[in-house]
């Protein structure tokens, strides 16, 4: 029987939030996001590949703001997890619940490091994904071609690297390493999927040894955990689970007890009622008399104000008829000092609207008058305010009585029913703790179970390790096959597509990148038909996994199906536009084509097999309303359509 493939499903990213939740499920075979420019789909693949080990996640001020950490349900072997990481520390350990979301409150996690840099409580997150894949946890020479070399991890990291085709990398020349230490290193990791290192037989003996003594750990914790249980005599799982039904039930009851003597305190009580009413009102009327006190307050000031006006205005007028009195009446002709020309008084007093004296007085009179009737306001006022006063002591006053009764009425109330409230909030307080208690062992006990489960797996995966080991002795395949399948693969993909002048395709024993027309990607100066070839070399890579037993996981993620193939607004620097537009690349038959191939790879009944996750600003015409379950997400900046408007949908309300 052959070894379990490799198996990694995504089921449920949760951006847990500072507002609320935001939830993206998927499922397996092709999954589409797709929709307007900034909306987060591209952040939906960063955040998966972060909380697969990626070292860092650029986020944006939206998920900045709104989010507090990630978590991802998956399912690694058909064994479900919950995976959980600090967004905001990427040093942080990685949590994991051997679990679903909805379960994880029943489980201690265990918290792996994300880097080599130092270990986690429980090791390293990349040796536990690929311990539950079934992957084998070896090392490679960093110059292959030296014996001398010092040796490497290879990591789930570099696995990964063939897995997600990022937005840059898609048609992008420098695709999987442009000659360095990476194009090295992805070459050897090429070599390590489909089990082409030279040294797979002399690894996979030594990963066996590593097995089994984890296994024998493992043996020894079960047991001595096992032994310890037994002696504190911790009730078993079934007795654990009545246990915490029988608090449930007791605490209902004494909730129920406790709502029963709260309404019987104010319905058995109509005095208290009433008194409460009279309080009520009394207390509002307290705050309409402080706002009127204020606005009398506010009025006397105004008028006093205006009153000092007028005073001030009477005073001047007054000292101007006496100067005038003093000074004497002026000649009614007289001539310029200037130009000695005659000048007429009563002219001047006409044209410059000089006062004479009647109506001088007049105007004293009548500021005379105003000021009288502003004491006569400001009297009212002062007598207003101090009716308030009086009210306000009233009011006071009988606020005091009110309380006094109040308080009087409420012992009399209360003290039949406070001896048994206080017995049922011991009660409660007493059966929380103990729930409380039971929750803790409950996850002893499932703590307990996991290390038997490891235990199994550890087993499991040394019977499949030996599985790859005597595969490898007996059937080990070669590079030249590999390449062949590659090869033939890519160029039914390019004919599905419709590329044309189909000819001399190939995946270099060299580079392990397309060639097309005995030109190698790199050479290739359509970004256009980069884009085509790089989407089908990874599907190809994934689809030749499913065919030979191989160490793929079985995820691809692609962002931005469409560039280089007029599908979005940027412009691109790196594409020769003669070119593009001799291969026809924005043909939308061949777009749709594309997502066609994606399909049929996701739904093909292979072992294990495969789900792909692609982002892109639009797709196919009638392709969502012909395939509606391959729509995850679908967003609109606008809500149009009932659409959500990105990743953080409610942004746009804060």
């Amino acid at each position: 029987m052959p070894a379990q493939k490799p198996s990694l499903l995504i089921e449920k990213l949760v951006l847990v939030g500072r507002r609320k939740n935001y939830t993206i499920p998927f499922r397996s075979g092709l999954n589409i996001v797709y929709g307007d420019s900034a909306t987060g789909k591209s952040s939906i693949l960063e955040c998966i590949n972060y909380l697969l080990g990626s070292s860092k996640f650029v986020y944006d001020r939206e998920i900045e703001s709104a989010i507090l950490y990630l978590m991802m349900q998956v399912t690694l072997n058909g064994n479900i997890y919950t995976i959980k990481r600090d967004l905001f520390d990427a040093g942080a350990d990685v949590e994991v619940f051997p679990a679903s979301l909805d379960a994880i409150q029943e489980i201690f996690p265990q918290k792996y490091s994300p880097s080599f840099e130092k270990e986690g409580q429980d090791g390293y997150y990349s040796d536990f994904l690929l311990s539950v894949l079934n992957m084998p946890n070896l090392k490679m020479r960093q110059a292959p071609t030296k014996d001398e070399s010092p040796l490497v991890r290879l990591s789930f990291r570099d696995v990964f690297q063939f897995c997600y085709l990022r937005q840059d990398d898609v048609g992008a020349k420098n695709l999987l390493g442009d000659g360095g230490y990476r194009a090295v290193k992805n070459r050897e990791t090429f070599k390590y999927l489909f089990n082409l290192l030279d040294t797979t037989i002399a690894d996979l003996q030594t990963e066996i040894s590593v097995a089994s003594a984890n296994q024998n750990q493992l043996q020894a914790t079960y047991k001595a955990v096992s032994d310890f249980l037994r002696t504190v005599e911790l009730k078993t799982e079934f007795d654990l689970d009545e246990a915490i039904r029988d608090v449930d039930e007791r605490r209902k009851i004494a909730n129920s007890e406790m709502q029963r003597i709260n309404t019987s305190l104010v319905a058995n009580n109509e005095s208290y009622v009433t008194l409460k009413e009279m309080l009520t009102k009394i207390s509002a009327r307290l705050v309409e008399n402080e706002a009127d006190q204020t606005e009398t307050d506010h009025a006397i000031e105004r008028f006093v104000r205006l009153k000092n006006d007028y005073k001030s205005d009477i005073a001047k007028l007054k000292s101007i008829r006496v100067s005038q009195q003093l000074i004497g009446s002026p000649q009614l002709m007289f001539s310029c000092p200037l130009c000695e020309s005659a000048v007429k008084l009563d002219e001047l007093q006409h044209d410059h609207q000089v006062v004479s004296d009647d109506k001088m007085t007049q105007e004293i009179n009548s500021l005379t008058r105003r000021t009288k009737e502003l004491d006569a306001l400001i009297d009212r006022e002062r007598s207003r305010r101090s009716v308030l006063l009086d009210e306000s002591k009233a009011l006071l006053s009988d606020r005091d009585d009110a309380r006094r009764m109040l308080d009087e009425e409420m012992g009399q109330a209360v003290t039949p029913y406070l001896a048994e409230r206080d017995s049922w909030s011991y009660e409660l307080a007493k059966l929380a703790e103990e729930r409380k208690n039971i929750e803790r062992n409950i996850k002893i006990r499932n703590q307990q179970k996991q290390i038997f489960k490891d235990l199994g797996d550890a087993i499991e995966k040394i019977n499949s390790l030996n599985e790859k080991l005597a595969e490898a002795r007996n059937n080990a395949p070669s590079a030249d096959e590999v390449l062949a399948d590659l090869s033939n693969t890519l160029f039914k993909f390019l004919s599905y597509v419709q590329i044309s002048d189909l000819r001399d395709v190939r995946v270099d024993s060299k580079t392990l990148l397309p060639v097309l027309r005995d030109r190698d990607y790199r050479d290739t100066t359509s970004g256009g038909l980069r884009t085509i070839l790089s989407i089908g070399h990874f599907l190809t890579i994934a689809h030749i996994a499913t065919l030979r037993q191989t160490n793929f996981p079985g995820l691809l993620m692609i962002d931005t199906v469409g560039k280089y193939l007029g599908k979005t607004s940027e412009k691109y620097s790196d594409t020769d536009i003669r070119e593009d537009s001799k291969e026809s690349v924005a043909d939308p038959k061949k777009y749709l084509n594309i997502f066609r191939a994606m399909l049929s790879l996701g739904e093909s009944k292979l072992e294990p097999s495969i789900q792909i996750i692609a982002v892109d600003n639009d797709i196919p015409p009638g392709f969502a309303a012909s395939h509606p379950t391959t729509i995850a997400a679908h967003f609109d900046s606008e809500g149009a359509d009932g659409a959500r408007r990105g990743l953080i949908d409610d942004a746009y309300l804060y």
